[in-house]
């Protein structure tokens, strides 16, 4: 019996870790090298988070978030994944203005010259904002690591059985709205 095929979003694991503990609530993307000129399109609603090593360093993140606990491993040598988190994207928006950023700075962990480095790489300025709603998975799956999953683009695509999974949101509803507005008088 073949398994469901799941979109999963490649974010570096303390990202992941981040999201998944309700200190991030938002991506800051543009898109991996395989996307191409297009860069990153958020064209799934749900989808699990793919932690990677991929380009993590401990000076991309705010230096207040505890990015010791999650030790970078290399890729290639990995035997399984562990899926702990499904997300709802909610809203995304195209950011061009660089003085939004700075504001933003709260929703996320990374560092902000690498969210400066994210809008003013090629081939235009500007980031891809999209405010997720992350669901722990209880319990976590382990998934055999497969070359799809490595490489420079956004998304993956994965055989793994979540039904028996109990998908609990890591902020309250109260607090979810919260934000939401928050980020709405933004970027609106």
């Amino acid at each position: 019996m073949l398994r469901p095929m799941l979109a999963a979003l490649k974010e570096w694991d303390v990202v992941c870790e981040a999201l998944g503990c309700g200190r991030q609530v938002i991506v800051v993307r543009k898109g991996g090298i395989a996307e191409g000129r297009g860069g990153l399109k958020f064209d799934r609603e749900e989808f699990v988070l793919l932690p990677t090593f991929f380009h993590q360093q401990a000076e991309r993140v705010v230096p207040d978030f505890d990015f010791a606990a999650r030790e970078a491993g290399a890729e290639g040598e990995r035997e399984f994944v562990e899926i702990r988190h499904a997300a709802t994207l909610v809203w995304h928006k195209v950011v061009t203005d660089p003085a939004v950023l700075p504001r933003l700075q709260s929703f996320h962990i990374l560092a902000p010259a690498e969210v400066q480095a994210r809008f003013r790489q090629d081939p235009h300025p500007g980031v891809q904002v999209a405010l997720l709603r992350v669901y722990r998975l209880d319990p976590p799956r382990q998934v055999a690591w497969q070359k799809s999953f490595g490489g420079c683009r956004s998304w993956a695509e994965m055989e793994a059985d979540l039904e028996s999974c109990t998908r609990v949101s890591v902020l309250s509803d109260e607090r979810f709205a919260e934000i939401e507005q928050a980020l709405r008088a933004i970027l609106d």
